[in-house]
């Protein structure tokens, strides 16, 4: 499995390709009209390997709650840092990582605070989401996992 751990964010905004897995119409239509309410909240943080399952959905839809009403957004990579020798134990991750998406700028939430996320197999989830810079119509979201 190959990973984004030699990515950087620069190379991510000016377009260095990200791994991309696309989800099918269906799937991202069956989840527009879903409420985010129905997916089931995740409320425990992470075991070891969850930045692991977070690189295997690459590529996929995942449902915003933002400013302007529920958006489609692409998590386009996983950037994981490498692993710190010093990181305490009992920190909630073991390997922390950040999430990239990418959704229309239009529809894109302004960032900076807590948004509700959903996916079918992640489910619900309350994400910290930050706002990167515009590029050609595009938004930029991240979700630091520390």
């Amino acid at each position: 499995m190959k990973t984004m751990s030699r990515s950087s964010r620069r190379a991510f905004v000016l377009g260095g390709g990200a791994a991309a897995i696309v989800a099918g119409p269906l799937a991202v239509a069956k989840l527009a009209r879903a409420p985010l309410p129905s997916f089931k909240r995740q409320t425990a943080p992470s075991a070891p390997s969850e930045v692991a399952e977070w690189e295997k959905l690459a590529g996929a839809s995942f449902l915003i709650g933002g400013e302007a009403g529920k958006a489609v957004a692409r998590l386009v990579m996983v950037e994981r840092p490498a692993i710190d020798p010093k990181r305490p134990a009992e920190l909630a991750r073991f390997q922390p990582f950040t999430a990239w998406f990418e959704m229309e700028a239009r529809l894109a939430p302004a960032g900076q605070r807590t948004y509700s996320v959903a996916h079918p197999v992640k489910g619900a989830i309350d994400l910290f989401l930050g706002r990167g810079a515009d590029k050609r119509g595009k938004a930029v979201l991240y979700a630091l996992f520390n």
